[in-house]
């Protein structure tokens, strides 16, 4: 298996919490040896990552579409045959300079309060889209 997991119960909803162990760029592996394995929907599927192009601690919801960029978000797409998922996109802003040292370096400490917060808000968002909905949530918080 290419990711670590947990699985549990959220409302009455079973669901399952999974980390690729992949590289970012090939994420789609775990992504599709999970699908398989727990033989889940597609658009049940809620990946969540981390975007440059939105400011530190913004959070943006999309239902499907394209990877805007995102090696990972590609290889899911890829791997899975469509862009049929639900993502939850948390930005952490575009350096000035080295992106690859940037997006590898832990937060520094002011940035890692502002991402605890998007982190609870991350949450909300997943308790949200089970218990009333994608469009929904995406009114509530993006």
């Amino acid at each position: 298996m290419r990711a670590r997991f947990g699985t549990g119960d959220i409302n009455g909803t079973a669901v399952v919490l999974a980390k690729p162990t992949t590289f970012m760029n090939l994420s789609g592996q775990a992504v599709w040896q999970l699908i398989h394995r727990f033989k889940a929907a597609l658009v049940d599927i809620i990946v969540i990552c981390d975007d440059m192009d939105l400011p530190l601690g913004k959070m943006r919801i999309r239902q499907q579409g394209g990877s805007g960029g995102h090696k990972g978000i590609a290889s899911i797409i890829n791997s899975v045959g469509s862009d049929d998922f639900t993502r939850i996109r948390v930005g952490i802003g575009r350096p000035d300079d080295d992106e690859v040292s940037f997006v590898l370096s832990n937060f520094p400490t002011e940035a890692k309060q502002i991402i605890g917060k998007v982190v609870v808000q991350v949450s909300d968002v997943i308790d949200c889209i089970l218990s009333e909905g994608i469009e929904t949530a995406m009114n509530r918080y993006n």
